[in-house]
């Protein structure tokens, strides 16, 4: 699905500026964290709505990344633990967590590998298309977001 919308206005009325704080709102994601673009937002959202859009998306998506990478962890661990303990008791062991244990730890970390290098390269993606003067859309927030920053879904 493509989300790309053009340029944002036409190329004669984004500033280099705002360009560049739409690129470093996304690229945040390990420059800063969600701390560099809700300064963006809070100094650039009566001035840009092109720098309030970008800003507001990276936000959200650093948000629920976070929240993702959390729940994940979580359920992997538990999961994991549980697996292991069940599994080394039905093998007769009570030292260890067994092979159960090994199996869901190997897996959590090819699923985190994959998850957070495909995030790193979708917010790079992001910010390189902003750069561009580009309104792409993150699914489901970008909308969302595009709706309240310029009234209107395209």
């Amino acid at each position: 699905m493509d989300n790309s919308f053009g340029a944002a206005q036409s190329s004669g009325e984004l500033r280099s500026e705002e360009k560049i704080l739409g690129l470093f709102a996304h690229l945040s994601l390990f420059l800063g964290g969600i701390v560099i673009p809700i300064i963006f937002w809070a100094t650039q959202k009566d001035k840009s709505k092109f720098v309030t859009f970008h800003s507001l998306q990276a936000l959200w998506f650093h948000l629920i990344y976070i929240v993702f990478i959390i729940a994940f962890v979580l359920v992997m661990v538990i999961g994991g633990l549980g697996f292991g303990f069940i599994s080394a008791g039905t093998m007769g062991k009570h030292i260890g967590l067994g092979p159960g244990f090994a199996i869901i730890m190997i897996i959590f970390y090819a699923v985190l590998f994959i998850i957070i290098f495909g995030v790193i390269a979708y917010a790079i993606y992001m910010g390189i298309k902003a750069y561009h003067g580009g309104l792409n859309k993150y699914p489901i927030i970008g909308n969302i977001i595009y709706k309240k920053v310029y009234g209107n879904v395209r």
